[in-house]
């Protein structure tokens, strides 16, 4: 028999702090990046608009890849103790069982319920599925978090234009008081009001992204990691504990 592992090991491929850091770093480079567009965008015009382009639909296209990949792995594992339960079956003992299945978090759960049976009598699988579920949820905490994150980075882009804007507008109105060519210096390609529309559509897109496209995928996954922990209680619960909780009486 394998040595026991919790579905923590599993599910935690990086240390905390690891993903602190890696974090970060990520929020670093997104400042940098920013203060950068805002220091430089008197010398060119809707730089800063750019930049919050790319800040947001860089985040919005790795959350979305990152959600992707947790709805991949909790097919995978669904579709894993499916086929393992028929293996079970097969085999009818346990220790063969957990030395020719695949790793997978339902695998993991038998492990440590047959660990339990070991030296328990009274068998439940309660706790260890709410852990379960617990971690799974914590994986999709992330994409919920920079979903609102992503919706304040289009006001803050939006926020930023306008005081741009304005800045210009006063320069120009200072400049050109009575002069008739005022309203073709607002409106010019390089004029205060050239990249008004440009600061709006950063909201814009930080709304579709954050509040609508990553909140879907979001409760898609959330709706799937409900799913998947209520597919292994149920497979669990039929197929599994009747029998360990038998072992556990005759073996006591």
């Amino acid at each position: 028999m394998s040595g026991n592992h919790s579905n923590a090991s599993s599910l935690e491929g990086v240390s905390g702090l690891r993903r602190w850091v890696t974090w970060l770093v990520i929020l670093s480079a997104i400042s940098i990046i920013v203060t950068l567009a805002f220091l430089l965008s008197g010398e060119y015009q809707g730089l800063i608009n750019w930049a919050m382009y790319l800040v947001i639909s860089g985040l919005g296209i790795g959350l979305i890849i990152k959600g992707f990949f947790d709805a991949r792995f909790l097919q995978t594992q669904t579709d894993l103790a499916s086929s393992q339960i028929r293996l079970l079956e097969q085999v009818d003992n346990f220790e063969d069982f957990l030395k020719k299945s695949r790793p997978s978090l339902f695998r993991t759960h038998i492990e440590n319920l047959f660990t339990i049976s070991q030296s328990h009598v009274d068998i439940s699988q309660d706790n260890l599925i709410e852990l379960l579920h617990t971690r799974l949820l914590a994986r999709n905490k992330v994409v919920e978090l920079f979903s609102s994150i992503l919706i304040t980075l289009g006001l803050i882009g939006t926020i930023l234009g306008l005081i741009l804007m304005m800045d210009g507008l006063t320069d120009v109105m200072g400049n050109s008081a009575m002069d008739e060519n005022l309203i073709k210096n607002l409106v010019s390609e390089h004029g205060p009001l050239s990249g008004l529309g440009v600061a709006f559509f950063t909201t814009l897109l930080g709304a579709i992204l954050g509040g609508v496209v990553l909140r879907v995928l979001t409760s898609v996954v959330d709706s799937n990691i409900m799913e998947y922990t209520a597919h292994i209680a149920e497979l669990t619960e039929v197929h599994v504990l009747p029998y360990l909780r038998k072992s556990a009486e005759q073996g006591h």
